[in-house]
């Protein structure tokens, strides 16, 4: 038999724009050809050696499965499939970009998501499916509280229902896995650990996943399982806010949510000085806007954002911005300039007082456009080294402008986990009967997300859990 709790009312499914595989149909298909050497390879950079090898390793050698299932069960589905993000930019970027993406989307060309609920179409049938096995049972407001163990084996797990109010016991013969996300909207954990992340950007503003409480890992940590050490986080920076407002607490920040600030367009700090390479993985400005003034920073563009978004041509969820066009590009400008967070004018000088920018301040900003505008004539970033490509003219009214901070995705500091998907404790040996995966198991991710991996948090999500169910049911002894 197989149970699945849920601790809200409805399922959250796969949210997130892509799932990353390596060697998928789809990518056959496309004559797409990623080395598995080279990719883990480049995880390993980004993760500085934190992470484990042998998890890329498994994630590269078993995702295609796991995608090409994923892409059995929906292709067709309420006239959905699964698309390959696999159109890279012509040129390369100082950062290497990969086809690793798989998408549902709907036959209209838009992502495949439910307008009125915003959860995945796809969803409703992976629950459909999941019911439809003989034995199998899903019961939702039903919340995890704490793991049974005899011995050094987790045999079940405590659940609340009627918020709270009745306790059950769930005894589980084969194993638990437990996949309840991280811990991104608890603020009391994550301050716990880590604060000196959040205190240095501006904002740290949650806008991901509302389940993602850590209830999960303290299940795990209170069972013996051990965490990560690396407090890691996926940082965006796609916070916007008033041009009045200061850095306050972590959390306590009003911030909106921008989507286009993540197109590589001209970024400058308080005192109007371009300060980083703008064309990077999404938190890397981020990174670098903790050392500028008030740890906040700037975008400016002019009334070219669309063709200029296109020819930038980022990869993952920041591709949303060139392929919605110009109704979504004004819509979502519309609604942060009527939050007062974003500024439409007819002239540079009127911009730089309506962004804040006063006596030399304002020279600096009003002379760091010109010279951008003259790295763009020449194609030749010779300040930051930008790729020419992703340059843009700043000279056609109207202009715009916005302050940015860190918007917080998800925490990627989770359960130490081994290649069979295990919970590993103290002493680095698996845990018997329980198993990890999603944003709440680590040993994967470290000091940065690999966002030029499209759906690689996904990708291993799918993974992973494919290869505990097969442990726990015998059908994999490797």
């Amino acid at each position: 038999k197989t149970l699945l709790i849920e601790k809200f009312d409805k399922g959250t499914g796969l949210r997130g724009s892509a799932i990353g595989a390596v060697g998928s149909r789809k990518q056959q298909e496309a004559g797409v050809n990623i080395d598995p050497q080279e990719i883990c390879n480049d995880l390993v950079h980004y993760s500085l050696n934190n992470a484990s090898m042998d998890l890329y390793q498994l994630w590269a050698a078993h995702s295609a499965e796991a995608v090409n299932w994923y892409c059995d069960l929906t292709d067709g589905v309420d006239q959905c499939k699964i698309d390959l993000e696999w159109s890279m930019p012509a040129e390369e970027t100082r950062y290497k970009c990969w086809p690793t993406g798989h998408g549902a989307m709907l036959d209209n060309g838009k992502a495949g998501k439910d307008e009125a609920s915003g959860e995945g179409v796809t969803y409703a049938q992976v629950e459909a499916n999941f019911l439809a096995q003989p034995n199998a049972e899903l019961r939702y407001l039903t919340s995890l509280e704490c793991l049974i163990k005899e011995g050094d084996k987790v045999v079940g797990a405590y659940a609340s229902t009627d918020e709270g109010a009745t306790f059950l016991r769930i005894n589980a013969a084969k194993g638990v896995i437990v996949a309840t996300g991280g811990y991104a909207n608890n603020p009391d954990m994550y301050m716990a650990l880590q604060a000196e992340n959040a205190k240095g950007l501006c904002g740290v503003v949650p806008f991901g996943n509302f389940n993602a409480q850590g209830q999960g890992i303290k299940a795990c940590l209170w069972a013996g399982a051990v965490k990560d050490e690396n407090p890691t986080s996926m940082v965006f920076d796609r916070g916007i806010m008033r041009p009045d407002q200061l850095p306050g607490a972590p959390f306590d920040m009003d911030f909106g949510y921008f989507h286009m600030a993540t197109q590589p367009f001209l970024k400058v700090n308080r005192n109007g000085e371009r300060f980083a390479n703008e064309s990077s993985p999404y938190n890397d400005i981020v990174y670098a806007a903790a050392h500028q003034p008030g740890r906040v920073y700037a975008q400016i563009c002019d009334a070219n954002i669309l063709e200029d978004a296109k020819r930038f041509h980022t990869i993952g969820c920041s591709a949303q911005t060139r392929n919605g066009g110009e109704k979504y590009i004004q819509g979502k400008m519309d609604e942060a300039i009527e939050a007062g967070a974003l500024f439409k004018c007819d002239t540079l000088d009127e911009l730089a007082d309506k962004m804040g920018f006063t006596g030399a301040a304002k020279d600096t900003f009003l002379a760091t456009v010109e010279r951008y505008n003259e790295l763009y004539d020449k194609q030749n970033d010779e300040d930051f080294g930008k790729p020419a490509y992703r340059l843009s003219a700043i000279r056609t009214a109207p202009f715009y402008g916005c302050w940015l901070g860190a918007s917080l995705l998800t925490t990627e500091q989770g359960i130490a986990i081994n290649e069979k998907g295990q919970a590993l404790d103290n002493n680095n040996q698996p845990m018997e009967g329980l198993y990890i995966t999603g944003d709440m198991s680590g040993s994967f991710f470290a000091n940065n997300y690999p966002c030029l991996m499209a759906g690689v948090a996904m990708g291993r999500t799918l993974t992973f859990a494919m290869k505990a169910v097969k442990q726990m049911a015998g059908l994999d002894n490797a």
